[in-house]
């Protein structure tokens, strides 16, 4: 059997910190504190929105670490205390919604899109020309399988949320 990989609490504070830190500049970008070029009809938020997946991840990391409620197997034990089974839950959506919706900006949204598309080879690349509608198929397949998979995890995470719940109901019954 495969050993698994598995963060230490101080390497999953490290990794929340930096990329916390790469979210600082596409949020700045985004709320105009700082001059980011934007490629034209590109609204603000989408730089927010990048950032925040970068920040609500680096957040994450650092309370998993910090808690030292992650088991060997990578999931929250069921002893963790409740609210950080409904902060991870939430921040996962947080982390997936926002890839969603900038997703569906860039597949549904108006204006006028560029794409490019590389192939990388062992020994060079080949540029294929790619249109704008083909690179709105993409972005509209990524953003439908998106809005799945948030639903799949709000589906997971409430029933997760219940079964703790029953289990720490019979464990006071059991008291």
């Amino acid at each position: 059997m495969p050993q698994q990989s598995r963060l230490s609490p101080r390497s999953a504070v490290t990794f929340g910190l930096v990329c916390v830190a790469v979210s600082v500049l596409p949020i700045l970008g985004g709320l105009g504190v700082i001059d980011m070029k934007l490629t034209p009809g590109t609204p603000r938020w989408v730089g927010v929105g990048a950032g925040c997946t970068f920040l609500l991840a680096g957040i994450t990391l650092i309370v998993d670490g910090a808690s030292g409620a992650i088991g060997p197997d990578g999931q929250l034990s069921n002893d963790a205390p409740a609210w950080l089974h409904v902060f991870q839950s939430l921040m996962g959506l947080g982390i997936v919604g926002t890839m969603g919706a900038i997703a569906s900006w860039i597949a549904f949204g108006p204006g006028e899109r560029h794409f490019s598309t590389t192939i990388s080879l062992p020994f060079g690349w080949w540029h294929p020309s790619s249109g704008e509608t083909t690179g709105r198929w993409a972005f509209g397949i990524a953003a439908v399988l998106i809005w799945c998979i948030i639903a799949g995890v709000i589906v997971v995470s409430v029933r997760r949320l219940i079964v703790r719940a029953r289990l720490l109901a019979s464990r006071r019954v059991e008291r």
